[in-house]
């Protein structure tokens, strides 16, 4: 039997969210973090929701990407949340799986340096057409890059990403 794992990738802004089972997307979403007034305002709002999905789908795997370790305020804040999740996780006995950006793109596209778009791609042609529709056009001139909202669903690719790279392991871990 296949065991229910919830894929994040954590964010200051936006954090994305994947819920599977086996080759099935249960649920998939990305959740708005609100700046409060102080830090751990950003830090609860990603605890709630993570522990939200964990008791609504009998999570049993908490995959999470690793954050780049970058010497910036919100780079650490990134870390701060990644290893409030994965303590939080640990104190329900659910196995923690972390990965780095680049083992994931190189299970899922094959490629550790792939394009976030890419890797977006890759799974709506292997095995997720129905979030198609959550793809964002290229922008016209790749220099300029993605308007803001352009790239928000690109984070729930890659906490779905995350999720279906943890597979292995929870199954190893049995």
């Amino acid at each position: 039997m296949d065991r229910t794992i919830l894929g994040i990738d954590p964010g200051t802004r936006e954090m994305g969210l994947a819920v599977i089972r086996g080759p099935k997307l249960i649920a998939y979403g990305v959740r708005t973090l609100r700046n409060g007034e102080r830090p751990y305002d950003v830090i609860g709002q990603a605890r709630q929701a993570v522990l939200d999905l964990i008791r609504q789908f009998h999570v049993e795997v908490v995959a999470i990407e690793k954050p780049l370790r970058i010497a910036t305020k919100r780079a650490s804040l990134v870390t701060v949340i990644a290893e409030e999740l994965k303590a939080r996780s640990r104190e329900l006995a659910l196995q923690v799986v972390e990965l780095s950006p680049e083992e994931v793109r190189k299970a899922v596209v094959g490629d550790p340096w792939a394009k976030k778009l890419t890797v977006a791609r890759t799974l709506v042609e292997n095995g997720f057409p129905e979030l198609r529709s959550k793809l964002p056009k290229p922008p016209a001139r790749a220099v300029l890059g993605f308007r803001p909202g352009e790239k928000y669903w690109l984070h729930m690719f890659d906490a779905l990403a995350v999720a279906l790279c943890a597979q292995p392991r929870a199954r190893d871990a049995r």
